[in-house]
């Protein structure tokens, strides 16, 4: 059956907890107990930041942490009610489980040779010196630096901005305030002028390709100053800053990158060739070119038999898994299974089970199988004890039933035909020969008709509404109107069709009315109610008897604003959460008139208090109460008059209270 219940992100977090005893009051940040379990605001605080960052901002504000804490609160009672129920040995619950716990294993042996090849062979192959220099000297163009020029510039767009800029280069100004003062080229004024470096086959920055302006920048002596040159930029003035010969990297410059060019195929040889080897023989490994007796090879005296090769071909995809059903990829699988599980002994041989890397990430696969079992005994409490408890009534189900007879359970008269199509009237002979014989409808279409699309599904052309055409074929039949009023199995024809010869057969029918309230229609009326008669069930009756039963308490007081809020915040607290979470408002509301019961504006909480109530809350009752108290308390309000109209006309729609006989004067335009 299907589990209905699906927990949100936030509500499968993992919770932080407080064991204390159940009769200790909840202390100042203590926000809630369940059964022993106390939850901190710290507690809550932890769970936010687990929470994606997209999701997070809800839950950061007291009214969201208040949410939070009710997600937990449900997914502990679940979880202890699972537990008081048995359900810890249940075989659903120790399968998922046990499916974790093999997780664990599988994880620690992945740490361990990712531990093992870093530090045991990576790390011991040593890179001779003549490789790297042997490749250093095959492979030097590489390493060779162009000629090239630091350059800095002024563009200039007119003749009389030039002469300024070339008066005060003349008089002394250094070229880069000049720059950052005259020149017209945003995104390199600021930096008093510079381009950066330019070179042999590099466009020059911001210019491009001009070979004549690079081989002046690149011939020129640091610090000159070069006459006007006019690009498609405009006019520039510029300075060579630095000039770079060619030149060679050194080989201890590059030794780094050159090793590790080299590293991989020499640490690839070293494994194939030299420690896989002498695995094999420290191990004990023998490998049986073919099985025999079902064992593929024996290491370290345990055997890999064909059931080992089998599950670990239920471990590749399927797209993939055909290349290795064939005795080839067999082999495959069992080298990639011998290196795995002799670099696990070797990983344990040299105590790597207990490397802080590979331990920080059992102890997460660990708790993630604490998750699993949490996960599993709550879809498991929830399944049998909710989803398979709550039951559909009868009247429900009538109900529902009566209320879509007019569109889900109407059904239209329609016929299911089927057809066999032949070339020629002797083929059409053989057809009716073997329908007389006893042949079925379906198994003659099969053997018999031409007309593949509905040959191969026993002739069916589907089903047919009433006046409809039939499918496949033009224009309208002669008998199309009695093959729709005949009973199921009555044969027409044969009949010269497009298809070419036809005969047709009705096959089943349906009449034009309500479809009767059957077991098919009886299951998808259940399965339509069934989520929400679930979901009040756990909320209505679950979760209260469990709320009782494990004695939650809630420090509801840890979700108010601090008493260091003074009255103006607190009220405009109020007033903004009154669009968004009117609960909220009304209790932030009546927090102000607890605090400040003098503040002036008390009688104005006190109405919003009977406002919320009525326009958002749709209590009416409440607000009534709420607008009685304000005509009491306060009676030389301003507001009171106000709420009593209000106590007098909430309910009355606002139509009413527009006279139908006045006119509504037509705009003149003006």
């Amino acid at each position: 059956m299907k589990k209905y219940l699906v927990f949100s992100t936030v509500s499968l977090l993992l919770i932080t907890t407080i064991i204390g005893c159940g009769s200790t009051p909840l202390g100042a940040e203590d926000v809630a107990r369940v059964g022993e379990m106390v939850i901190t605001m710290e507690d809550l605080n932890s769970e936010i930041l687990r929470i994606p960052p997209y999701q997070r901002s809800s839950f950061e504000t007291l009214p969201g942490k208040r949410t939070l804490l009710d997600h937990i609160i449900e997914r502990e009672l679940l979880l202890l009610a699972a537990k008081d129920a048995g359900l810890e040995e249940d075989s659903t619950v120790l399968a998922m489980v046990g499916d974790a716990e093999k997780q664990v294993e599988e994880v620690k042996t992945r740490a361990m040779g990712q531990v093992f090849y870093q530090t045991m062979i990576i790390e011991s192959v040593m890179i001779p010196d003549s490789l790297v220099e042997d490749y250093y000297e095959r492979n030097m163009e590489q390493y060779r630096n162009d000629p090239a020029a630091m350059v800095s510039h002024i563009l200039l767009s007119s003749d009389a901005a030039l002469a300024e800029a070339q008066s005060l280069l003349d008089s002394g100004v250094p070229f880069d305030s000049v720059a950052i003062r005259l020149s017209e080229h945003s995104a390199t004024a600021a930096q008093g002028g510079s381009i950066g470096w330019t070179g042999e086959n590099l466009d020059i920055p911001f210019v491009g390709e001009d070979q004549e302006l690079l081989s002046l920048l690149l011939n020129t002596e640091p610090g000159t100053v070069l006459p006007p040159y006019t690009t498609n930029l405009g006019t520039h003035i510029f300075k060579i800053i630095e000039q770079r010969p060619e030149f060679y990297e050194s080989m201890d410059e590059v030794r780094d990158s050159i090793e590790e060019m080299l590293r991989p195929a020499l640490v690839n040889d070293y494994f194939r060739n030299t420690f896989m080897p002498e695995l094999h023989e420290k191990y004990n490994v023998t490998v049986n070119q073919s099985p025999v007796d079902g064992v593929y090879a024996v290491i370290n005296e345990t055997p890999v038999t064909e059931e080992d090769i089998l599950v670990e071909l239920e471990t590749i995809p399927p797209y993939q898994r055909a290349s290795y059903e064939t005795p080839e990829g067999k082999q495959l699988i069992l080298e990639s299974m011998i290196e795995r599980e002799l670099i696990r002994l070797a990983s344990i041989e040299a105590g790597l089970d207990q490397d802080s890397s590979v331990v920080a990430q059992i102890v997460q696969a660990q708790k993630q199988v604490e998750e699993t079992m949490k996960g599993a005994l709550i879809q498991e409490y929830y399944q049998r004890y909710i989803v398979e408890t709550a039951e559909v009534a009868e009247e429900d189900i009538l109900a529902y039933y009566d209320q879509h007879t007019g569109d889900i359970y109407r059904q239209y008269a329609q016929i299911q035909v089927s057809a066999i199509v032949t070339d020629s009237d002797q083929e059409m002979s053989e057809v009716l020969a073997a329908l007389d014989q006893g042949t079925t409808f379906e198994e003659a279409a099969s053997l018999f008709s031409t007309h593949q699309p509905t040959a191969a599904v026993g002739g069916d052309l589907g089903w047919i509404p009433e006046n409809a055409p039939v499918p496949y074929i033009q224009g309208e039949l002669e008998f199309a109107v009695e093959m729709f009023s005949a009973e199921p199995g009555t044969n027409f024809g044969p009949v010269r069709t497009e298809l070419g010869l036809t005969l047709f057969m009705v096959s089943d029918k349906v009449e034009d009315g309500v479809k009767p309230l059957d077991d098919q229609v009886r299951q998808s009326i259940q399965a339509a109610l069934r989520p929400g008669i679930v979901n009040d069930y756990l909320y209505n009756t679950i979760f209260p008897k469990l709320r009782e039963q494990y004695e939650v308490e809630i420090n509801e007081a840890a979700f108010l604003p601090s008493s260091s809020i003074g009255a103006d915040s607190l009220m405009t607290m109020a007033q903004e959460a009154m669009g968004v979470d009117p609960e909220t408002a009304v209790r932030y509301f009546r927090l102000f008139l607890e605090r400040y019961p003098e503040n002036e504006r008390c009688d104005q909480a006190q109405f919003l208090i009977g406002f919320t109530f009525s326009e958002q809350i749709k209590n009416f009752d409440a607000a009534r109460e709420a607008f009685g108290t304000l005509v009491r308390q306060y009676p030389d309000s301003e507001l009171a008059d106000d709420a009593q109209w209000m106590i007098d006309n909430m309910e009355i729609p606002i139509e009413e209270f527009i006279p139908m006989d006045v006119p509504v004067e037509e705009s003149t335009g003006e």
